[in-house]
């Protein structure tokens, strides 16, 4: 901007010299002209003057009018020009915010990226941890030996048996079970052990003592007498006969006068019935009444099933007097087959359902135990950086055997 108005200035200062010799040439040439014409006469003289003079007036007042043309272009190209300035100053100044706020967001971008990075960093330090521990737990499970799986097998037989024996009262199962569990306690062959196969001896000779109870032939037999209840008959069925009597030959009176006789005397006696009873009489049950009474001598067969199960001897006892009592009551038709029924039912009411059954977990607590002590002296035999290493896995140690009987019945 500067270099343009110098130019400017230079040009206006060539155009005033140009014109001021431009003057001065026609003052020079109409000094000539005025010492040539002194012969001329005297008006020429004056007109010339006067002519003179105008055009000198005149080209000053264009040199003026230009200097003013050019003054006043230059003072707006000025304006023009500050305005030009201001106008770049303020993009300057919306640059200058514009990168401000560009780099508050990049700082804050970095910020974000920094606390992502220290975050990502802690995770994977965490991560590295958990995998250094799970190396560490891979290392022990691998040092695992033969030995310490029988043991955790034996274990396992021992909680199932006394779950079999508590919850659902199988002596046999619990028999089985260990009896598996005292073979391999038998493999094992270690002196130590010699206390938990004494337990076990002593827990199986008990449940051999209670065996001899058989729990399942017992409930298959209620079954039975219960189906064979259903069989018997409540209700007399009526029995209609269709047939005509055959057509008679021709008799004397006498003879029609018998056979009529007979025959009212047949008759009657269907009606009326004579019998013997020594007991208290009781009335027939009415037909709409047949089915709910087959059902509750059913019902009763099934909850002396229930008691069975449960080892509740008033119960069972109970149960089975009420379908004896019902029985003799009301199925009276069938006598013969009713008493075989009966009898079975007071076989079955002389049974005792209420066996003591044996603590069987001295063996469990035993081999516990057992497996806690072999652990400490493994742990002890070995070096003590490796105790250093395996310390954050170590489990943790139960409070006491019986603790974990419980728990697992």
């Amino acid at each position: 901007m500067r270099n343009q108005v110098e130019d400017e200035q230079a040009k206006q200062s060539q155009h005033t010299d140009t014109e001021k010799a431009a003057l001065t040439t026609v003052g020079t040439h109409n000094t000539s002209s005025d010492k040539g014409d002194t012969l001329r006469q005297p008006a020429a003289r004056s007109s010339t003057d006067r002519i003179i003079w105008i055009m000198t007036l005149l080209v000053a007042l264009v040199a003026a009018a230009l200097s003013v043309y050019q003054w006043l272009t230059a003072q707006r190209q000025q304006v023009q020009w500050e305005s030009d300035v201001l106008a770049a100053i303020k993009r300057i100044d919306e640059q200058s915010a514009l990168t401000r706020q560009l780099q508050r967001e990049l700082d804050a971008s970095a910020d974000r990226v920094r606390q992502q990075h220290q975050a990502a960093e802690q995770q994977i330090d965490s991560l590295q941890s958990q995998l250094q521990r799970q190396q560490k737990r891979i290392s022990s499970l691998s040092t695992t030996d033969r030995e310490d799986w029988l043991l955790a097998e034996a274990e396992y037989l021992l909680r199932l048996a006394n779950q079999r024996l508590l919850m659902g009262k199988e002596v046999s199962g619990a028999l089985k079970l260990l009896q598996g569990a005292d073979d391999i306690v038998r493999e094992l062959d270690d002196q130590a052990l010699h206390g938990v196969r004494k337990a076990l001896a002593g827990e199986m000779a008990a449940l051999h003592t209670a065996s001899g109870f058989d729990v399942e032939g017992i409930y298959l037999q209620l079954e039975a007498v219960a189906n064979q209840a259903d069989q018997l008959r409540l209700l007399t069925e009526l029995q209609l006969s269709t047939d005509l009597p055959a057509a008679l030959p021709a008799q004397t009176w006498q003879q029609r006068l018998a056979d009529g006789i007979g025959q009212a005397w047949q008759k009657l006696g269907k009606y009326i019935q004579i019998r013997r009873r020594d007991e208290i009489y009781q009335p027939l049950l009415a037909p709409e009444y047949e089915a709910a009474m087959r059902q509750n001598v059913r019902l009763m067969f099934e909850q002396a099933q229930m008691a069975l199960l449960s080892g509740k001897q008033s119960l069972y006892d109970n149960s089975l007097s009420k379908a004896r009592q019902w029985l003799l009551t009301y199925y009276t038709l069938d006598k013969q087959a009713t008493e075989k029924v009966v009898a079975i039912v007071d076989s079955l009411a002389r049974q005792q359902v209420a066996v003591a059954l044996p603590d069987i977990s001295a063996s469990l607590r035993a081999l516990k135990v057992y497996t806690e002590s072999l652990h400490i002296n493994k742990n002890a035999g070995d070096g003590g950086q490796q105790l250093e290493a395996s310390a954050p896995d170590t489990p943790q140690v139960e409070s006491s055997p019986g603790t974990q009987q419980e728990q697992a019945i």
